[in-house]
């Protein structure tokens, strides 16, 4: 018999929020939904890091603020040391993600790169879709301050 995980072992420390662990497993469920659906998952990622000092405190008011801009059913993970990942679900358009990098961007009230990638069109996996959204999010950052970029585009 396996040891069963603990509660806190899904969720980060310091924000609250899902971290990677949980995310990996919703973004599995996500895309085998849209599967069966025949619709778009999307996963942005925001980069703080690069734009000055981030401590514990705007850690989470990042958190607070971002969790604000999705809808119920997606979720909003800690990526990493100052990253988060919005994973969107029941993705109709690009429209759907700007729409969210946007009010991402206006909520933060602070300097930040998003980028974003799209299943189908731009990955057929999770891991593809992270490391799409990666590429995309370091486009964003050599772009500047306050700027998201699809993976596509």
């Amino acid at each position: 018999m396996s040891a069963r995980p603990l509660a806190g072992d899904y969720h980060d420390a310091l924000t609250g929020l899902p971290n990677r662990r949980l995310l990996d497993d919703r973004l599995t469920q996500a895309l085998h939904l849209a599967r069966r659906r025949d619709c778009g998952v999307a996963l942005l990622l925001v980069d703080l890091s690069g734009f000055g000092r981030i401590d514990d405190e705007a850690l989470r008011a990042a958190a607070q603020s971002l969790a604000g801009c999705v809808r119920k059913a997606d979720t909003v993970a800690r990526w990493g040391a100052a990253e988060f990942a919005l994973l969107l679900t029941d993705v109709e358009s690009d429209a759907d993600c700007r729409i969210a990098a946007e009010r991402a961007l206006a909520a933060l009230g602070r300097d930040a790169a998003i980028g974003i990638s799209i299943y189908p069109a731009d990955a057929g996996d999770a891991d593809a879709l992270a490391r799409n959204a990666d590429a995309a999010r370091l486009r964003a950052r050599q772009q500047g301050r306050r700027e998201y970029r699809f993976f596509g585009a």
